[in-house]
């Protein structure tokens, strides 16, 4: 049996079955596109230089650092 991410509705017990029963995941077409609009929106974000914490700052007592083109990629 395979187990379908949607986006919403994940239980306790799903998260067994994979984890400890090997149970496939597969994701929804609509969960997946809703993930390509997310990602082409924060592409957009950061080729706008908007400083988003933990994208392209530092995190925790880093926050204030915001990170170059280079930083960003790798991190």
């Amino acid at each position: 049996m395979t187990y379908i991410i949607k986006g919403s509705g994940l239980t306790i017990e799903d998260v067994v079955r994979v984890a400890r029963n090997g149970e496939k995941v597969e994701l929804h077409p609509d969960a997946l596109a809703r993930i390509k609009t997310c990602r082409a929106m924060l592409e957009k974000k950061i080729e706008a230089n908007e400083i988003m914490y933990g994208v392209n700052t530092g995190i925790g007592e880093f926050s204030e650092v915001v990170l170059n083109d280079d930083q960003v990629k790798e991190f």
